[in-house]
């Protein structure tokens, strides 16, 4: 499966309900160019959202014939000013940050911070900087499109690789 790194379709949330909403839902269907009738509200799913992407990647991967799977690799980033400088906890002790940031710079990615309508999270879609400096950031999909409070720590980013 090929990950477009231009933004196939830009898709808005419809449901904003703090902590229920699916902004990660339009998030992940703007990042694979699908509607969002096609890809679930992984938030309210039982076995939670990143376990519920996973599937949703494995399932879209078995009905493809090109024999390429899609990995969500999902990276805790630190503080805030490391954060906004692009850097992140390593969970994989084999790579340091600059594997990370070779691998993954100029990548779309889900994005999680603070979002700026109130004291709860949100997601964009964002592309992270090639030299590891940060995110640009490319689709909100709350309709305002005011992304996120960078004033406030970025709490992770998430990945769709393509693995044989």
């Amino acid at each position: 499966m090929t990950i477009q790194q231009e933004l196939p379709k830009k898709v808005f949330q419809d449901d904003f309900r703090p902590g229920r909403g699916n902004a990660l839902q339009a998030a992940v269907a703007s990042i694979f160019g699908l509607e969002l009738a096609n890809v679930p509200n992984f938030v309210e799913l039982p076995e939670g959202y990143e376990s519920a992407i996973q599937s949703f990647c494995c399932d879209r991967d078995r009905d493809r014939d090109d024999r390429t799977t899609t990995s969500m690799v999902k990276i805790k980033l630190t503080t805030a000013a490391a954060a906004a400088a692009g850097e992140e906890e390593i969970e994989d002790e084999d790579k340091d940050e600059d594997d990370h940031n070779h691998q993954y710079g100029g990548k779309l990615c889900v994005l999680r911070g603070k979002s700026p309508r109130g004291d709860f999270g949100h997601v964009v879609v964002a592309r992270r900087n090639k030299v590891g400096d940060g995110f640009e950031m490319i689709h909100d999909p709350h309709p305002d499109e005011t992304f996120l409070d960078e004033s406030e720590k970025f709490g992770w980013c998430m990945f769709f690789v393509p693995t044989a």
